[in-house]
């Protein structure tokens, strides 16, 4: 397949108007274990792109939906029934809601998953960015937990260290509120950024908070409760080294791309000339066809955040594709 086309633009998302009869043709089913879909039935002749009809978002119902980002997953459609199932699966005792636009009533319809009494303890799962060589000048780091994790308690358990162990108490912005996803299984933390822009009195007094040339060691001691009290997590650590600053804005024409062939459901990739942010590279990349429509489809981030493949639900259908990728994606160093 030739002629893949790249840019840098805002994305929009525009709202499908559906026939009326899809009002009274559709039944809504919930999951009821964190492994189930969301189910949609739909009416004969249905043609809407199906991110646009059925979205899943975290949170309570209230005040939801239109500044929130729906959960990134895979859609199916199969005799007529539509389902969605998250990229990374539904945790117990945590709130959701599903809105499904162009029904009679575009209520949002909250659902939770009973927590298992033989649910999965308390741990970090995972670390981003998941390189082993970083930026000194990189901005997040992301940690994913198992289950919903107790709020205000940090930085009792997370550390800084340097190749000979010393703690860096003053790498990470303290909020008021920490920075949390809306079912507490992720945190985001901030490298403070006085740390990192040369010549300011923070930098210059404490010196950077990551300095090229050197190895560092971000660590989550144990004991860490979850919400629910049931368990604590164990200790977790991932060791990386630092190299020079990225300073430059990211450049599409440094992009590689591999092309699939028609009919098939080959993967579209990326390669990346730089590690990107993980969660941006889950929603600020989107595919059309030749028609102009959203190619639905499901997202795999490559190792590093280096490269981006894209697994169509249906077999490529055009010759051309178009990856828009949104102007607010940054890189690791938020650039």
């Amino acid at each position: 397949m030739n002629g893949l086309a790249k840019s840098l633009a805002g994305l929009t998302t525009g709202v499908v108007v559906v026939s009326a009869v899809f009002a009274d043709d559709f039944a809504l089913s919930l999951p009821q274990d964190a492994d189930d879909p969301v189910a949609l039935a739909l009416p004969d002749g249905f043609v809407a792109e199906p991110v646009e009809v059925l979205q899943v978002f975290v949170g309570s119902a209230e005040g939801c939906c239109d500044d929130r980002i729906p959960i990134a997953g895979r859609y199916a459609l199969e005799n007529n029934v539509l389902s969605f199932t998250p990229a990374f699966g539904f945790n117990a005792g945590a709130a959701y809601v599903a809105r499904v636009q162009g029904a009679q009533s575009e209520e949002p319809t909250p659902f939770s998953i009973a927590p298992d009494n033989a649910a999965a303890p308390a741990a970090v799962t995972r670390i981003y960015p998941s390189g082993d060589v970083l930026p000194e000048n990189i901005l997040r780091f992301y940690i994913h937990f198992s289950v919903p994790m107790m709020p205000g308690v940090a930085f009792d358990h997370i550390k800084l260290r340097d190749a000979s162990g010393a703690v860096d108490e003053a790498a990470f912005m303290r909020f008021k509120q920490e920075l949390w996803n809306e079912d507490r299984t992720r945190l985001t933390l901030l490298i403070d950024p006085g740390r990192i822009k040369r010549e300011v009195a923070t930098n210059v007094d404490l010196g950077p908070a990551l300095l090229a040339g050197n190895q560092y060691t971000l660590s989550v001691d144990g004991g860490w409760p979850s919400v629910d009290g049931q368990s604590e997590s164990a200790p977790f650590s991932r060791t990386f080294s630092v190299t020079t600053a990225l300073r430059e804005r990211p450049d599409v024409r440094l992009w590689q791309a591999t092309s699939p062939c028609i009919g098939t459901n080959e993967p579209l990739e990326l390669l990346f000339d730089r590690p990107f942010d993980r969660h941006l590279l889950e929603k600020d990349i989107r595919v059309f066809g030749g028609d102009k429509q959203v190619v639905s489809g499901a997202i795999d981030i490559g190792a590093g955040e280096r490269s981006w493949r894209f697994i169509p639900n249906e077999p490529w259908s055009t010759a051309e594709i178009q990856v828009i990728a949104n102007s607010k994606l940054e890189d690791v160093a938020a650039n």
